[in-house]
């Protein structure tokens, strides 16, 4: 079946892989007798795997606009599903739609494939077939999302009018996946979501279908675990970089690059505040590299842990990055030039300009002033150890030997 979106951004992305996840369970998007069961059975499947990931994992409570449409005033969603006790936050939302949509296939009440080939575009964008006399709005978050950016005139839409698009069961659990799918975290009252523009060209290729599939697990995954923040984009790619590396995974670097939005509420509107392309297949080789030759000078009895009262950090590597996160938030006591989150970026650019001299350049810059820093008063405890550690000559030979395979 061949798919044509009557619209673009984080809706299309959304919805796109919603389908890639379920190409991925083995469903094809083609007409057969038994694929409304087939369909059904993916989505329980779905669904147990989702409330086992996020287990615990927060989201923001539905908007007054959302819960009136749904469940409420109009109650689009009520008509479908019936009378029950309502979801109180988005996660919860997309749970509840993927699970009675199931029980809807499940009964032959409605019909996949003929739902997918319906879509009409006019005054509204109408994804589907009308069920029950019901058609639902897209959730504000990604609706308003794509309406506003974040920009100096306060919440002015970045386009002209935009027709309403208005989606049946079918289509709303497929975004809903795809919204399961792409979530990495919501914190500091923001939402993060990784996304693959144009990913449904890879429809027809399994291997690609795996890797995509694969890959946007591992850093959703990454993202909720170590809840990076991604003002500054060389720290934010080389700590989901470290954290993937360090837990022995691959991403094959076909499927880079990716996309990142972070949407939050400002004002009334939830609002896409920044986007941003991620593309980690250099920045993983080299962590993973670093960590295996760590691993053999630690054979040969080479600590380097960085052990501080409440946590210890395996290595000055995995220090230094979680120390740049702290000062580009507040600066760090004794680092009042931000040595640590220059080096940081300078870091970034030597993995990707791959020239060993950029590496012996950068090393020379931070030995220098971090040696006349450790000698200063007052400076922070975990900063000392971490450039004692990270300033030891093995540690620098380690450093120094992986500038040379990235500039091969």
């Amino acid at each position: 079946m061949s798919l044509q979106f009557p619209f673009t951004g984080l809706l299309r992305e959304l919805i796109s892989l919603g389908l890639l996840e379920l190409i991925y369970r083995g469903i094809q998007l083609a007409q057969s007798k038994d694929i409304n069961i087939r369909v059904s059975q993916a989505l329980y499947g779905i669904l147990e795997s989702f409330r086992q990931q996020l287990y615990g994992v927060n989201s923001s409570k539905i908007v007054y606009n959302d819960k009136s449409a749904y469940f409420t005033k109009t109650k689009r969603l009520t008509k479908w599903y019936g009378s029950s006790e309502f979801p109180e936050d988005y996660i919860g939302l997309m749970f509840y739609v993927i699970e009675n949509t199931a029980r809807l296939l499940e009964d032959n009440k409605i019909d996949f494939i003929s739902s997918f080939q319906s879509i009409k575009v006019g005054k509204e964008i109408i994804l589907g077939k009308e069920f029950n006399n019901s058609l639902a709005i897209v959730p504000a978050i990604v609706k308003q999302a794509e309406f506003y950016e974040y920009q100096n005139e306060f919440l002015k839409p970045t386009g002209g009018v935009k027709p309403e698009i208005l989606a049946d069961p079918v289509w709303f659990t497929v975004m809903a996946i795809g919204f399961l799918k792409s979530f990495m975290g919501y914190y500091n009252k923001k939402y993060y979501f990784v996304t693959k523009e144009g990913v449904e060209a890879s429809f027809g290729n399994p291997q690609l279908v795996r890797a995509f599939s694969g890959a946007i697990s591992l850093i959703s995954q990454a993202h909720m675990k170590i809840k990076p923040n991604p003002c500054f984009e060389e720290l934010y790619n080389l700590r989901l970089s470290y954290d993937i590396a360090s837990s022995n995974q691959a991403i094959e670097s076909i499927v880079f690059p990716l996309k990142m939005y972070e949407v939050a509420l400002v004002g009334n509107a939830y609002t896409c505040t920044r986007t941003m392309l991620i593309d980690l297949s250099d920045s993983i080789s080299y962590m993973k590299e670093y960590i295996s030759k760590l691993k053999s000078y630690g054979l040969a009895g080479l600590s380097v842990e960085i052990r501080l009262k409440n946590k210890t950090y395996e290595n000055p590597m995995e220090a230094l990055l979680s120390l740049a996160e702290n000062e580009a938030q507040k600066p760090i006591p004794g680092d009042s030039s931000m040595l640590i989150l220059t080096f940081i970026k300078d870091l970034y650019r030597v993995i990707h300009v791959r020239k060993r001299f950029l590496v012996e350049d950068t090393l020379l810059r931070l030995s220098r002033i971090a040696n006349s820093l450790l000698l200063a008063r007052n400076v922070d405890l975990f900063l000392k150890k971490t450039m004692q550690q990270f300033l030891d000559e093995k540690h620098l030979d380690i450093i120094l030997s992986i500038g040379e395979i990235i500039e091969r």
